[in-house]
């Protein structure tokens, strides 16, 4: 065998046996041990280290993953824990990234305007710079999570970058930021609704009639926002269909 071939036979070789070398390491939090997230992991030999994260479920390198049940998510969108919980993961890591697990069609279909379901998506996309992704279950996280370690951006071998619970700060601009997202509504107005209604959710749950008295947003604009929230999704995605191409 000529010397060439055995010199690239050789060095391909060590390039095998570096990566299998690379050990993925991730820091978990404590409370995700019952969640059967991190023995999935272990089984694709991944080194899982226990700690109390002050600040998201998994980390490695330097990117933060949060991981939330379905109902637990919809529950966080109305109390703004979820944004708060936002503010402080992408404050505190370069790659902040958030696994949303579980089916969400029964949940949507109790909730009386699941456009606020919708509205919180981008809200956290756009004004946080998280990335959202949904998995079936935890085997699903599991891979998941084991499939983003190995992306290109991702510093393998090196330990996890922990870091403690940034200073918080009033969850005020979140509770504004979802509010802008509905239709003809600036952060003037988001607040002026906020003060009149009290919260997120009695905003998002008031008529057209209450929102245009009560808000002092004006009749036009607010059967916009009750049209708006009240818009069926296969209608609205047809909709915008029919813009692309021209034949609304």
């Amino acid at each position: 065998m000529p010397v060439e071939i055995k010199l690239l036979n050789v060095y391909a070789l060590y390039q095998l046996k570096e990566k299998e070398l690379i050990v993925i390491r991730i820091v978990a939090d404590e409370r995700e041990k019952a969640s059967g997230v991190p023995d999935h992991l272990k089984k694709m030999n991944v080194k899982v280290e226990f700690k109390m994260l002050d600040v998201a479920d998994y980390i490695f390198s330097e990117c933060a993953v949060e991981r939330k049940g379905a109902r637990d998510f919809i529950s966080s969108l109305f109390s703004g824990r979820l944004f708060d919980q936002a503010h402080r993961i992408s404050d505190a890591y370069k790659f902040s990234v958030m696994v949303v697990e579980g089916d969400f069609q029964p949940i949507l279909s109790e909730m009386r305007n699941p456009r606020a379901f919708w509205g919180a998506l981008i809200s956290l996309s756009l004004s946080y710079g998280l990335r959202i992704f949904f998995t079936q279950d935890t085997v699903q996280t599991a891979e998941f999570i084991y499939t983003l370690t190995r992306q290109t951006p991702f510093k393998r071998g090196v330990r996890p970058l922990v870091i403690g619970k940034p200073r918080m700060e009033s969850i005020m601009e979140a509770q504004i930021a979802v509010v802008e997202s509905l239709p003809g509504i600036g952060p003037v107005l988001a607040e002026r609704l906020l003060r009149q209604f009290g919260t997120v959710r009695k905003i998002f749950t008031a008529s057209a009639t209450e929102l245009a008295v009560k808000g002092r947003i004006g009749k036009a604009r607010a059967n916009k926002i009750f049209q708006f929230l009240d818009l069926q999704h296969e209608v609205a995605r047809a909709k915008s269909t029919q813009a692309r191409l021209g034949l609304g």
